[in-house]
């Protein structure tokens, strides 16, 4: 199985797994999957905005004319008369351009975050997918065993009935219980097939194209508290997003303040007058900021109201982050208890307890239902532990998901709520 996620500032880590066939679906996924391809391109757009932001006004080259009659041509006849060649250019005044710069670098860097999300969501999906897989696979092998423990019961009631031991309702019985494990295994074919199509939709594979997976056994090992905190903080996309918003709102507010300042026009030009002498102009001038209350000013008070709510914002993720690591600590921390009761010999004597109640049964010391009884519960401690273990792996997708979503429940249906015969059917 997988473990340990790695991330890199510059968002191109992948979580390091053991498990070659999850690494391969993985990779085919973030190879193939269409939001992928439409995050990266929309950060090499955002990235291609900063030159844009930094560069100068474009110049200005004129032609023009003036003439003194509109019946005759003047040009080089009278002084007033002439053809102009003008330039113009727009200087900005220092420290414009790199504000500008620094805004559109900061919405590349919430572009490329963005894009480190779903990197991180579509990686926790394939494995997401590839657990229910894996549980669904486990879940088949478990009613292959169910299946076996009633093959054996039919048969030892076969031999009672021929015996004059047993009755033909305990027959019946037998078979009706083998027959529904037959039904099950129907149902739990259509699931995986399911699930299947689903893991090949995500890496763009003919859906019904076969997936092997391995086996699901290990328990995991989450980070502690502090530990998940800190990665959380560091590396969780939707934090430095809103971090980032703080830097983005610092450099719009200086901008902003530097909108006061003027930016410098200056113009030149020559004027040919044909055989009179030619004549040149220089010109240089500065826009007044007669309307900055409505503009500059409402352009800092903007900027110092975004840069409140990128903080707030900031400081309510850091604290759903800490509070989804506390809930995921603890509730591994029931987990990895209940794992251990069924580890420490509770699933072998539920297995020992079915197995002497079936040897019982064919030495006509035990009835029927004691016997149906005692595989129900053999299987469902089976079923329950799978649970677990599968609710434990899925808090380990969400902690290097870097989620924030509801924490995964520990709450799981225990054996003892489904100690019944039909129980084992309903699998």
């Amino acid at each position: 199985m997988w473990r340990a996620l790695v991330i890199s500032v510059g968002c191109t880590a992948l979580p390091a797994v053991a498990d070659a066939h999850l690494e391969t679906l993985v990779r085919q996924a973030l190879e193939a999957r269409p939001e992928l391809a439409r995050a990266a391109a929309e950060l090499r757009a955002a990235r291609e905005r900063v030159p844009q932001a930094q560069a100068w006004p474009e110049p200005m080259l004129q032609v023009g004319v003036q003439n003194d009659s509109f019946t005759k041509w003047n040009v080089g006849a009278m002084e007033t008369s002439w053809v102009s060649f003008m330039a113009s250019q727009t200087i900005p005044f220092p420290g414009k351009l790199g504000a500008r710069a620094e805004v559109a670098q900061s919405d590349a860097r919430v572009t490329e975050l963005g894009a480190e999300r779903v990197r991180l969501s579509t990686i926790a999906e394939v494995r997401r997918g590839y657990l229910a897989l894996q549980v669904l696979r486990e879940r088949r092998a478990l009613l292959a065993r169910l299946a076996s423990l009633n093959d054996r019961l039919v048969g030892l009631a076969r031999i009672r009935v021929e015996s004059s031991q047993g009755t033909q309702a305990e027959l019946l019985r037998a078979q009706v219980e083998l027959s529904r494990v037959t039904q099950r295994r129907l149902q739990l074919d259509s699931e995986e097939r399911v699930q299947v199509q689903a893991l090949n939709q995500l890496r763009q594979q003919p859906l019904d194209t076969a997936i092997v997976s391995g086996a699901l056994k290990t328990f995991p090992t989450l980070l502690d508290e502090a530990q998940a905190s800190a990665l959380a903080r560091e590396h969780s996309p939707e934090l430095l997003a809103a971090k980032e918003g703080l830097t983005r709102a610092d450099a719009s507010a200086t901008l902003a303040r530097r909108s006061y300042l003027p930016d410098l026009f200056v113009s030149a030009g020559v004027m040919v007058r044909g055989r009179l002498d030619p004549m040149w102009a220089l010109t240089v001038g500065v826009p007044l900021p007669v309307f900055a209350g409505s503009r500059q000013s409402r352009a800092l008070a903007e900027a110092e109201a975004m840069k409140e709510a990128s903080l707030r914002g900031s400081e309510g993720l850091e604290q759903v982050l800490a509070l989804r690591a506390h809930q995921r600590a603890e509730s591994l921390k029931a987990l990895s208890a209940i794992w251990k009761t069924w580890q420490e010999g509770l699933l072998a004597q539920a297995a020992a307890a079915a197995e002497s109640t079936l040897s019982q049964y064919s030495s006509g010391g035990a009835p029927l239902s004691a016997v149906l009884e005692a595989n129900a519960v053999s299987i469902s401690e089976v079923e329950a532990s799978l649970q677990v273990l599968a609710t434990a792996w899925r808090l380990a997708i969400a902690q290097d998901e870097l989620s924030l979503g509801e924490a995964v429940s520990s709450a799981l249906p225990f054996s003892s709520a489904s100690s019944s015969p039909s129980a084992s059917a309903g699998m």
